[in-house]
């Protein structure tokens, strides 16, 4: 059926009127009372509708203030008994200390049902702004208490070090390891820097494997040294201070000093053991290697006079093809080489037959000039 410029002027009037009825509202489900300076939290908002509202969006704005940082971590959207459900969690991480508020921010966007029947009247597939009804909200604040840190780093973590060897020679490198695993501001791990009398230290930037958590970043931060001596050195111990929010307390991650051994360089005498010449079973075998070495020449040398008699490809050339002496006069007369014209002549007077003249020809190949 078609529809009526009626129809559509009454559809367009109606859009802003259109589908309010849905109603829906907001809960805190859960925030933290207090947190130290840098520990993150979860914070959970739930937004129920009163039927399955299809045609509503929601869309948070996260709060990066000089006071607190927060983040969306994941956005859950259900339907239960017919009524819309839909959690946020998000992640808050104070900048500073003291009682701090927050407030989050939003819009829900509503497409009326006309719109999208106008549109498709149109032969439009998308919606336009225009036809989106955009609603500014504001989520229930609450404030918690932020407390000072005087940690570089929070969270749960543990600090390890590890070594490739022990004993090297000298002027031989040693590959350290330092890995900071654990959940909390890993993104905040400052490089390790050693200071060795006598040591030189090649270093790599920190390589972090890190995801996003409801207590911050989860995973590890590695860097990688390596070590050049030519004396024995200790390998200093590395501490970071923490602040543990598994046990809300100050604490250092610590390991333990590593002692180096650095032995002389390598040299021609230690490379390989003087022979025994008075071992019969060292001289058999030196005669052995000896004798694989001379016929390894002889067979070389033979080979070589040999080669020069190896059957060789004969190359095949175009006046082979002629059965008779007029067809190879005009097969050299066709090639026009002047090189060939004492032989047309002899072949043509009668001289020489065909076999001569090819044996000629041969020969005139290889020299380079007629036989006379």
């Amino acid at each position: 059926m078609k529809r009526s410029l009626g129809n559509l002027l009454i559809a367009m009037i109606a859009l802003p009127t259109c589908g309010w009825s849905v109603t829906y509202h907001w809960q805190l489900l859960r925030s933290p009372q207090t947190l130290r300076v840098d520990q993150s939290a979860l914070v959970r908002y739930e937004c129920r509708f009163d039927e399955s509202a299809a045609d509503y969006a929601i869309k948070l704005h996260p709060v990066d203030s000089a006071s607190y940082k927060l983040t969306i971590l994941r956005e859950q959207n259900r339907v239960v008994k017919g009524k819309r459900i839909d959690t946020f969690d998000l992640v808050l991480t104070p900048k500073q200390s003291g009682t701090i508020p927050v407030a989050m921010e939003g819009v829900v966007e509503y497409v009326p049902a006309g719109a999208v029947d106008y549109n498709a009247h149109l032969g439009r597939d998308n919606v336009s702004k225009i036809d989106i009804v955009t609603t500014n909200i504001t989520l229930p604040t609450f404030s918690f208490e932020s407390k000072p840190n005087d940690a570089a780093l929070t969270g749960k973590m543990t600090l390890e070090i590890s070594a490739d060897k022990t004993r090297v020679r000298a002027h031989e490198p040693l590959h350290l390891s330092i890995i900071l695993k654990g959940t909390g501001n890993l993104e905040k791990f400052t490089p390790i820097e050693f200071n060795i009398s006598g040591v030189k230290v090649f270093s790599e930037s920190p390589q972090k494997q890190l995801s996003a958590t409801s207590e911050g970043d989860s995973g590890e931060v590695r860097q990688e040294f390596a070590l050049v001596s030519d004396k024995p050195y200790v390998i200093p111990p590395v501490s970071l201070n923490l602040f543990d929010t598994e046990h809300n307390r100050y604490s250092h991650l610590t390991t333990a000093p590593i002692p180096v051994e650095v032995e002389e360089g390598y040299d021609v005498s230690s490379l390989l053991d003087a022979p025994d010449l008075t071992n019969t079973a060292t001289l058999r075998r030196y005669a052995l290697y000896a004798g694989l070495i001379a016929f390894g020449a002889a067979a070389g040398e033979v080979l070589r006079r040999v080669w020069k008699y190896r059957p060789r490809r004969k190359t095949k050339r175009f006046w082979e093809r002629a059965r008779s002496s007029k067809e190879l006069v005009m097969l050299l007369a066709l090639d026009g080489d002047k090189r060939y014209d004492n032989i047309v002549s002899r072949l043509e007077s009668g001289e020489i037959g065909l076999r001569e003249a090819k044996k000629k020809l041969d020969k005139l190949t290889l020299d380079k000039k007629v036989d006379q």
